[in-house]
């Protein structure tokens, strides 16, 4: 093995890493063959840390979420793959009105991290008695969709990301650039639901 390769792999521990496994098992279509090494990332620490290590030691790496939005060759990925599962979701504040019938949320700004489904940011927002019904049937992931879905990214405050030179940035959703940026969280703001 490369000895790139084992230097992320003795940073994180073997048993966190897959060798030579079919990606098409962990996308939407089906499709991909086998990649080198396979990396799952639960945290946006690990997340950082592995890219950073990846663009340090100049390995190929691809980066997806849930995989609805990508393809992979059947010949595979001759480098490492990262699956994004950051999972964390935090409301960090809530605007409301006290009246007599009781205490009214109106709106909620909410940071989601990249790995987040779209379907459990959802889920989290109807528990949170926050309006959800524009996303609810959009696939994929909090960072995939930031790039492409309008509506989504009407409701972004901001956006913290990895830029090319590996600092953490928070930018507005004008500056985001598919291929300057990797989406790390957004903070979302949003009505309560009526």
């Amino acid at each position: 093995m490369d000895n790139k390769f084992k230097l992320i792999i003795d940073s994180f521990g073997r048993d966190r890493f897959k060798f030579d496994e079919p990606i098409k098992d962990y996308t939407a279509s089906g499709a991909g063959g086998p990649v080198k090494l396979f990396f799952i990332a639960f945290s946006k620490q690990e997340l950082i840390k592995i890219i950073s290590m990846c663009k340090s030691l100049r390995l190929p790496y691809f980066l997806f979420g849930t995989g609805s939005k990508i393809m992979i060759s059947d010949e595979g990925f001759d480098g490492l793959v990262i699956k994004n599962r950051t999972k964390n979701i935090e409301v960090l504040s809530i605007k409301g009105k006290a009246t007599r019938v009781g205490i009214g949320l109106e709106e909620a700004t909410v940071e989601v991290e990249s790995g987040v489904s779209i379907g459990k940011f959802v889920e989290f927002l109807t528990l949170q008695g926050l309006s959800s019904a524009e996303f609810a049937n959009m696939p994929g992931s909090i960072g995939g969709n930031l790039f492409i879905s309008a509506v989504l990214q009407s409701k972004v405050k901001s956006i913290k990301v990895l830029d090319l030179g590996e600092e953490i940035e928070e930018i507005s959703v004008s500056e985001l650039r598919l291929k300057k940026h990797i989406i790390l969280s957004a903070v979302f703001r949003l009505r309560a639901k009526s």
